[in-house]
């Protein structure tokens, strides 16, 4: 890794953006583009270090993440609460993979990811048979054994073996990918090996908090089936979360068959909300008819693994039906507060944010809920719609009492209800919010495993129309406000002739 300290001034930015440059081109990156990057970033934390007081100084350091080529600026100029806009541009036209900025309590975090060659290699699937669905089935004994760093190559072959090109997460295409969260401990998971070396069962996690995990990427060798390996592997793979102290885990159920809503519910798991549309169409062989039309939404589930401590959880009135639905029948130890007295929260929200451009979707969270939280919201929810992004996702602590109002604007942001969870952040339990490009939902290709999961999904998608309208409706309102403001002043000249 390295790591360069520079002052913020055109000596030291070139200097750094010159180091990256080498850096990055000796790890087989684009040495140019990190360049390019290093030099925007530091040209915004130079305009942002000209309060007098501020320490005119730039960290970076640069490593290499597996895949990706890492880039990570400090500065302790005025907080950000998003990424430059100069960096967003090029962003859209995919110089960088992902960027987040943060403010933590010693100064500015921008941290931009670059992909390297690897992050492209994807499974070949030239010589690799995909297996139908009334395949002969196997006698072969198995070993099922967690999933290990140098299992990525097999695991891709046993996903392309099993679905082709239509399984409905493409990450798992990426031997490359999956090799380097491996490496980084992001996940975890069990398989089952035949003694030919072939991977022919799979159930896997991978961390999206701090105590809570994601499963899926589930997976039987057509000629494995009729075991019960799924629900062997699973069974490890919970025995092994609760060991290590997860609290709870989410799945996401698709939303274009309901079979695997079914498992979640004979699991007893709680379906907490909905992802519209998540990520890029997808097409699944028997279910889909060829490639869907457009982006793909999931349902979310979720599950306790350990005993959740009593919390209330505020949220604004817009937001609420979906909370006490969500709540109703479960034994969370959560109820809904009523009634603020008490305004004595900050002035000032803190955010960290980050931008996908494969999925193009922008994540916020919300690190302190401050009196401005809308105001900081829009702003850098501006910067990511300028910057083509499909979805914006927002993550709010949901057990503060400020929420219910100062967040009482966030529908007419455009943001709907999408997932609640129970203790996602460091802060605690997680309103999702999200904004969509496209509100307009196509339900048509939906199915649904009960009542519960149809009125929850019809929902969530009646009032991402209902957000999705209020700007149209507030630009349509303003502009008959400059007719009659401007009808008005032709009378009022008129009068006076």
């Amino acid at each position: 890794m390295l790591d360069v300290t520079a002052l913020a001034d055109e000596i030291g930015i070139t200097a750094l953006a010159a180091s990256a440059r080498s850096v990055t081109r000796g790890l087989g990156g684009d040495g140019d583009a990190a360049g390019l990057l290093v030099r925007l970033v530091g040209d915004d934390a130079r305009n942002r270090l000209a309060g007098g007081e501020e320490e005119p100084k730039l960290i970076m350091q640069v490593e290499s993440l597996g895949t990706e080529v890492s880039i990570v600026m400090r500065d302790r100029g005025a907080p950000v609460v998003g990424p430059p806009e100069t960096l967003l541009a090029l962003l859209a036209l995919g110089v960088a993979s992902r960027v987040d900025a943060r403010h933590e309590f010693n100064g500015n975090v921008i941290e931009v990811r670059m992909a390297l060659p690897q992050y492209h290699s994807i499974v070949e699937g030239a010589n690799i048979e995909v297996l139908a669905g009334d395949v002969e089935l196997s006698t072969e004994e198995v070993e099922m054994r967690p999933l290990a760093k140098g299992d990525a190559e097999a695991l891709t072959q046993g996903i392309y073996r099993c679905y082709g090109w239509t399984y409905p997460n493409p990450d798992f295409y990426y031997p490359d990918r999956i090799e380097a969260s491996l490496a980084a401990g992001k996940r975890i998971g069990y398989v089952a090996v035949s003694p030919s070396g072939e991977m022919v069962a799979h159930w896997g996690a991978v961390w999206i908090g701090p105590s809570i995990v994601e499963t899926g990427g589930t997976f039987t060798d057509p000629r494995f089936r009729r075991r019960g390996l799924a629900g062997k592997l699973g069974d490890s793979l919970l025995e092994k979360l609760r060991e290590i102290g997860v609290q709870g885990r989410l799945r996401e159920p698709v939303l274009t068959h309901p079979a695997t809503q079914h498992i979640a519910i004979q699991d007893g798991a709680t379906f907490v909300g909905v992802r519209l549309h998540d990520h890029a169409p997808f097409q699944q062989v028997g279910i889909t008819d060829g490639l869907l039309t457009s982006r793909a939404s999931l349902t979310v589930a979720y599950s306790s693994l350990q005993p959740l401590e009593p919390k209330t959880v505020w949220v604004p009135a817009a937001y609420e039906p979906f909370l006490a639905r969500i709540l109703n029948g479960t034994d969370w130890s959560r109820s809904i507060g009523q009634g603020v007295s008490k305004q004595d929260w900050p002035e000032q929200s803190r955010l960290a944010s980050g931008y996908d451009t494969d999925e193009q979707v922008g994540e916020i969270t919300v690190e302190v809920i401050g009196a401005d939280l809308c105001d900081v919201l829009d702003a850098t929810m501006t910067q990511y719609r300028h910057s083509g992004a499909e979805v914006i996702r927002v993550n709010i602590p949901a057990n503060d009492p400020a929420l219910p109002v100062v967040g009482a604007g966030l529908p007419e942001l455009g943001l709907g209800f999408s997932v609640y969870v129970p203790g996602l952040l460091e802060t605690g339990d997680a309103l999702i919010l999200e904004w969509l490009h496209d509100s307009e939902i196509d339900t048509s290709v939906f199915n649904y495993a009960d009542e519960r999961v149809e009125t929850l999904t019809k929902m969530v998608v009646a009032q991402a129309g209902d957000v999705g309208m209020l700007g149209a409706r507030q630009r349509r309102r303003a502009s008959r406000r400059a007719q009659l403001f401007s009808g008005l002043a032709g009378l009022e000249a008129e009068a006076l002739r």
